[in-house]
Formats: C-alpha cells, sequence, structure tokens
C-alpha cells in the first residue's frame, strides 16, 4: 500500500484506511454478535452458551424468544449505521468524518447483505429453517422471497448513499478518484483478509467461516466496488486530507490480534 497523494483536492494514506479498517471492523462486529445476538438472549430471559468472533449461542433456538435473538444482530447494525449517518453529517475534519463512513457503510451492507443471503439460500440469521434463524414460518418461499427484494433494494441505496457520501466528502477531480479508490478497496481487502483470518480460529468448523466471516466480509461489503469505480459526478476538487496516523495503525493491529485471540477461539459460558 502506498500514500496517495496530489497537488490539490483530497489525499488519503492507505495504511491509515488499513488501520482504520483493524480497529473498526473487529469493534462492529462484536457489536453485532454481543450487543446484538447476546444482549437478546439475555433480555429474553435465557442465557449464551458459547461467544465467538461471528457467532453466539443462545439456548434459546425457538418460538418467538428465538427469532428476536436471530433478527438482533441486523437489528443492531441498522441501529449503528443509522447513528453513524447522523454523526457523519455532524462531524467536521476529515478523520472522523471518514471513520464515521466507514461505519456507516459496512454496518449499512452488512445489514442488507443478511436479508439478501438468507433470502436466497435459507442460511444465516434470517433464514426459514426449522433450527436456525427465524424459525419455520407460513409460505417461506414468500418471505425468503420478500427478505432478498428488501435486502436488494436496501443494498443499492446504502451503496448509492455511501457513494454521494464520499462525493460530498472528496469532491471531483482525478487526487479525489484516487482517495476514493483507496478508502473503498483497502476497506475491503484488509477487512475481508482480517475477518478471513480470524474466523479460522474457530472450534465450529468451516462453516462459520464460509457462512460468518467470509459471507459478511467479502460478500456483505461487495458494494464497496461500487465505490470505489463511481465517477459519475461534475464537482470541484475538496481539500481533504487524511495523513499518516501511527496510533490508529498500532491501535488496529492490537484490536484485530485481541479479537482473534479472545474471541476467535470462542469462549464457553457455564
Amino acid at each position: 500500500m502506498t500514500r496517495q497523494t496530489g497537488s490539490a483536492g483530497s489525499r488519503v494514506d492507505a495504511w491509515t484506511v488499513a488501520g482504520l479498517a483493524l480497529l473498526l471492523l473487529p469493534l462492529l462486529t462484536m457489536a453485532h454478535e454481543l450487543l446484538g445476538h447476546a444482549l437478546a438472549c439475555v433480555a429474553t430471559g435465557h442465557r449464551p452458551t458459547q461467544l465467538g468472533a461471528y457467532y453466539v449461542e443462545c439456548s434459546v433456538h425457538t418460538g418467538w424468544s428465538g427469532r428476536i435473538v436471530a433478527m438482533a444482530g441486523t437489528g443492531m447494525d441498522v441501529l449503528l449505521a443509522g447513528a453513524a449517518f447522523v454523526l457523519w453529517r455532524r462531524a467536521e475534519r476529515p478523520l472522523p468524518r471518514l471513520a464515521w463512513w466507514i461505519v456507516f457503510t459496512v454496518k449499512g451492507m452488512v445489514a442488507a447483505g443478511y436479508w439478501m443471503f438468507s433470502g436466497l439460500t435459507n442460511l444465516g440469521d434470517w433464514s426459514t429453517a426449522a433450527v436456525d434463524g427465524i424459525g419455520p414460518l407460513p409460505w417461506p418461499w414468500a418471505w425468503r422471497v420478500l427478505m432478498f427484494a428488501v435486502g436488494l433494494a436496501v443494498y443499492v441505496g446504502v451503496t448509492r448513499k455511501a457513494i454521494a457520501m464520499m462525493a460530498s466528502m472528496l469532491g471531483g477531480g482525478e487526487s479525489s478518484w484516487r482517495a476514493q479508490r483507496t478508502i473503498a478497496l483497502t476497506l475491503y481487502f484488509v477487512g475481508g483478509a482480517a475477518a478471513l483470518l480470524v474466523s479460522l480460529f474457530n472450534p465450529l468448523g468451516i462453516a462459520i467461516t464460509l457462512m460468518s466471516a467470509v459471507a459478511s466480509s467479502f460478500g456483505g461489503t461487495a458494494g464497496l466496488f461500487n465505490v470505489a469505480y463511481a465517477r459519475r459526478r461534475t464537482l470541484p476538487p475538496t481539500p481533504f486530507a487524511v495523513g499518516r496516523h501511527a496510533a490508529i495503525m498500532v491501535a488496529g493491529a492490537l484490536v484485530t490480534v485481541a479479537f482473534a485471540a479472545v474471541l476467535g477461539p470462542g469462549i464457553t459460558l457455564g
């Protein structure tokens, strides 16, 4: 990765973006699993039996309690995306605006991606299978088609909003295009690679790696390619500069390592 520069307009350091990815994405994943699934498990009067980087096992799997627990992870993603958008609008300095943009984009895409994934495959948090996801529902094919359609519509909307937010931050011009590609592609590949590596420590096998880590990272944030190469705007360049922040890089590395070491192998609760 190299630093992206320009004589005018925007410049964003790729190493800082990588540090933000390593710092924010594990925290966002923990919010989905712990503040979403695990907290809902406790709130419905049950207890988590196992906590992992990309899964939570709850003592309930059926009925409305099970459905609430299954839906809570995506619900937390939606709340985080909404809060990040509000904070992005209020932020003035480039680094906080970039951080809140990452939270909005990743959580918005992942939430919509969950609906699409479960609707298409009948797997995961929103599947209508007998045990997993939200459980058996009448007319399961109708629910799956609806989930996929809603997920697709929301995903397209989030991607377009992320592009518009990027344009607001960076403006137009060659330096802005370079910064835009640096942000989107670095976030995609660093975040996906880190998720894949962390998931390999899970004790439940390759299914968790494929359905949770790979699907939610490489699959769920695939819209970042649309962000990276979106060029249909005629705006003046904006002076948006994010330099190299060693503290963010170190913090990101430490958070990802701790995430892998503690939650990667899973924690069994008595």
